[in-house]
């Protein structure tokens, strides 16, 4: 399940694809970067102001006309925490110390590129008006509110201002679309000779659990009166009927669900038969690649699930790897393409970094692991055939299997 809180997202994105530039800033007054620090200690605070002074916001980055300030930079390190804890549950291997020094070092050249992305979005006249509002009003729905002024009341109880909270997910938006639009189609897909080439090296990786994929459709009773269950009943057998005909599971998710995952179309990833209740576990794994269940009732409310691609237990042939395959290789691809995009607007624009701290992005190149980006590539590429599972946080209503 996905985590809600957009500030989350953000650093998936930056995770993503933010750590790619590595080209110097062309700045019109030099940056007083420190040569050399410690990666712990790379985003240290500088010196205390003196005694009976307060500090209550200071400026630690200029890009262009916007800042980057201390409450941004420490914001963006707990979600990185958040982040890490969530993948520590999931694999069961807290994060090294390593792992987490890296990942501070990074944090303040994530946040530049991610305003650099945005102030691009501006200058190719992107726009996220709208698409803010669709996303808000799913998360409305999944977490099962009456209204927006109920989700500002539960974004406001988490401390966090609701301005900011929509600026946040109008900002990740914006960066998404950028990616979409302006740098994936500059990437090709890969080649079947690439792609059995990578088969061929890496066969044990497509050695699989019998295991199957979904999508999910929740038509929620939870917090809805008695009187409702029969209309909401018939709604999810008239969604049903419809999928099963074959019309577009992902957009009628899109419109009906009310789960987490409806931003998404509605997928939940791969599941074992060990994983899911036995007598839903014997109908998912009866169902052929595309067929689609009947309606499940669920504690929560109403429940249609579609099988959207399965593994055989054994080693996958290359045919069924390919769209896995394919996907691993774009992202390799990527990586040089956005490298370059980002290194033009370093260098195009006027980046400042306030002393004691430190802008990687404007050091030496690094690898940079993109294994989270598919969720910004384009709609018609190759999707991964495995997606993180995440939970917690806000925005955790959602049909569990």
């Amino acid at each position: 399940m996905q985590s809600s809180r957009l500030s989350r997202w953000s650093v998936v994105l930056a995770i993503a694809c933010c750590a790619f530039a590595q080209a110097p800033a062309k700045s019109k007054a030099p940056a007083k970067t420190p040569a050399a620090a410690p990666a712990a200690a790379n985003l240290t605070a500088p010196e205390a102001p003196p005694a009976k002074s307060t500090v209550v916001e200071q400026i630690v980055a200029r890009v262009n006309d916007k800042i980057i300030t201390t409450s941004d930079l420490e914001s963006a390190r707990a979600d990185m925490m958040a982040q890490m804890q969530q993948q520590s549950q999931e694999t069961g291997k807290p994060p090294s110390q390593a792992q987490i020094d890296e990942a501070n070092k990074d944090l303040l050249a994530n946040l530049i590129d991610n305003q650099l992305l945005v102030q691009k979005a501006a200058d190719l006249g992107m726009s996220a008006d709208t698409e803010v509002i669709l996303q808000l009003d799913q998360m409305r729905k999944a977490n099962n509110l009456a209204s927006m002024e109920d989700l500002q009341k539960a974004v406001e109880q988490q401390g966090e201002n609701y301005e900011d909270f929509q600026q946040s997910i109008k900002n990740q938006i914006l960066q998404r679309k950028v990616i979409e639009e302006d740098i994936a189609p500059r990437v090709s897909s890969p080649t079947p000779a690439q792609i059995a080439a990578y088969y061929n090296a890496h066969k044990t990786q497509f050695v699989r659990p019998e295991e199957v994929q979904l999508s999910e459709i929740l038509v929620k009773t939870d917090g809805k009166p008695a009187s409702e269950h029969d209309r909401l009943k018939a709604l999810a057998d008239q969604v049903q009927e419809r999928a099963a005909k074959g019309e577009d599971f992902a957009k009628l998710a899109q419109k009906y669900s009310e789960a987490a995952s409806a931003s998404t179309g509605g997928d939940i990833g791969f599941e074992r038969q060990d994983q899911l209740e036995s007598s839903l576990a014997k109908t998912l794994f009866a169902l052929p690649v595309g067929g689609v269940s009947p309606v499940v009732p669920v504690t929560n409310g109403f429940l249609i699930l579609k099988v959207t691609a399965a593994h055989h237990a054994g080693q996958e042939t290359l045919e069924e790897a390919t769209n896995e395959i394919s996907n691993i290789l774009y992202q390799q691809l990527m990586q040089p393409e956005m490298k370059t995009y980002l290194a033009k607007l370093r260098q195009d624009a006027y980046i400042t970094v306030k002393p004691g701290y430190v802008d990687s992005g404007a050091g030496a190149s690094a690898a940079v692991d993109i294994t989270h980006f598919q969720r910004v590539l384009p709609s018609d590429l190759p999707k991964p055939t495995d997606k993180d599972k995440k939970n917690g946080g806000f925005n955790v209503g959602g049909g569990g299997v």
